[in-house]
């Protein structure tokens, strides 16, 4: 029977094994490998969870949409306002140049005077220099984030063209954050709730997960994979690849060291920024390696006083898991500070994400787990925090996570070309030209296309025609 060991259970590995279940014959067996001690322990499970339809260059534009509606799609199937947080969401450009003074209306809380204070000082000032966005990111889409600038920068030109020559209706005026410190005509919607969304990334990541279990998927964590082999016992000289337990399940009762090797039709390697390690291990004499580096990220989570969780219909008649569409939005707010650009959403589920500050000397370690957030970047963020959203916010969570990307800026999607693995045992795939393929490199997008990346590779691994374009992210 056909088999599938995905190298990496994050966001990306889980899409790619969900896909596979949904669109695999029965006796496809899937595996799931990751070395963790605990799973989603970076980006798939502390990012924001942001979701958008149309904000990629023209070579992901179309997995961009593809993963957008999946997303939608699959939150109307399992209720995924209420198993992940899954909101429609508006967003918003904020220029502080026009904000000296926020309105009472919008918050009603005083200006910090203990933790931000000591927090703004430590920037540089009495005041976080807060300003409006940036303008052209690039061809590859990722400029933006590699300079330290506005995600919305994406949106110049076109979108904001055609808001910039009107003042908000009273139904967008109507879904202004209440959480945030800012007059109305400092914002600026950049998108509105058709083609944005929110999610919480690791809710969705378990569900994928608790999908893939349930359908038969094996998961093999604490473990990695150490190498392939040929198994010339085996009938047709079978193709194994040889998983070794680590942590608490890595020795035998006996003392031996915990393996198992599991027939292996096709590789798929999603391992994020330790994606380069990974195919090395398996290929050490490989001719090229993918060129993926990692880019840290700083996060905090909070509960903001204007923001209780977005209320469900309260008809009667109204269905228990109301659908993304019956429901108020979240929001996403893009403004600037001194050094960096925060990015700041809201989530159904009640708290506040933010983020957007990513220190590019902060080293990769061996596994997420080895990492914890440094005390003086945490404080640049609640800086901003105390300044947009008042001086009674409740931190509930602070994190640092690490983001794959890639030497082009895009996604890689592709089939590892036999010649490239270098000399050594290759799994053959579908069609006998090679079973070994990557999917890495997404960089702060891992979430918002991690469903189309999963179909079309599951397509791709099985032979099929793809839901979307992706020729030009297969070019690494």
């Amino acid at each position: 029977m056909p088999t599938t060991v995905v190298l990496g259970a994050g966001i990306i590995g889980l899409s790619t094994a969900h896909a596979l279940v949904e669109l695999a014959p029965p006796d496809h067996r899937i595996h799931l490998v990751d070395p963790s001690p605990e799973l989603f322990a970076s980006a798939s499970g502390k990012a924001a969870g942001f979701i958008a339809k149309d904000w990629f260059a023209p070579a992901i534009a179309p997995l961009g949409t593809l993963s957008f509606d999946l997303h939608r799609a699959l939150a109307d199937r399992h209720h995924g306002r209420a198993r992940w947080a899954y909101s429609e969401s508006i967003s918003y450009s904020l220029d502080r140049d026009r904000d000296d003074d926020p309105p009472d209306t919008l918050a009603d809380v005083s200006p910090p005077t203990t933790g931000a204070d000591q927090d703004a000082a430590a920037l540089g000032g009495d005041d976080v220099p807060i300003a409006g966005h940036n303008g052209s990111q690039g061809q590859s889409g990722l400029d933006w984030l590699l300079q330290n600038t506005s995600r919305a920068g994406l949106l110049d030109g076109d979108v904001e063209k055609a808001h910039s020559d009107r003042s908000l209706s009273s139904d967008e005026a109507g879904d202004l954050p209440r959480w945030l410190r800012a007059k109305p005509d400092a914002l600026q919607m950049i998108s509105d709730r058709k083609s944005t969304a929110q999610i919480h990334p690791r809710q969705l990541c378990e569900f994928l997960l608790e999908q893939c279990l349930a359908a038969g998927v094996t998961l093999h964590h604490p473990a990695r994979a150490t190498k392939l082999w040929v198994d010339e016992d085996a009938p047709g000289a079978l193709t194994r690849i040889r998983v070794e337990y680590l942590g608490l399940l890595a020795k035998t009762v006996d003392g031996r060291a915990r393996t198992v090797d599991i027939p292996c039709d096709n590789v798929v390697i999603a391992a994020g920024c330790w994606t380069p390690h990974v195919y090395s291990t398996l290929f050490p004499n490989a001719n090229r390696i993918p060129r993926v580096t990692h880019l840290a990220g700083y996060s905090v989570t909070f509960k903001a006083k204007h923001w209780p969780p977005v209320p469900s219909p309260k008809d009667s008649a109204a269905p228990v898991h109301p659908s993304p569409q019956t429901a108020g939005p979240c929001h996403a707010i893009f403004t600037d500070a001194r050094g960096f650009a925060p990015e700041i959403f809201s989530r159904s589920a009640g708290d506040v994400w933010m983020g957007g500050l990513n220190p590019s000397a902060t080293p990769l370690p061996a596994l997420p787990t080895d990492v914890a957030p440094d005390a003086g970047e945490v404080r640049r963020l609640l800086a901003v925090a105390h300044a947009l959203c008042g001086a009674e916010i409740e931190v509930r969570s602070q994190a640092v996570c690490f983001r794959p990307v890639s030497a082009t800026g895009r996604p890689i999607i592709a089939r590892m070309h036999e010649a490239d693995l270098g000399d050594g045992v290759k799994p053959g795939g579908h069609d006998g030209a090679g079973g070994v393929w990557v999917a890495t490199g997404h960089g702060p997008w891992g979430i918002s296309l991690s469903l189309g990346t999963g179909r079309v590779l599951g397509e791709m691994i099985l032979g099929r025609e793809t839901s979307a374009d992706v020729a030009a992210l297969a070019r690494w």
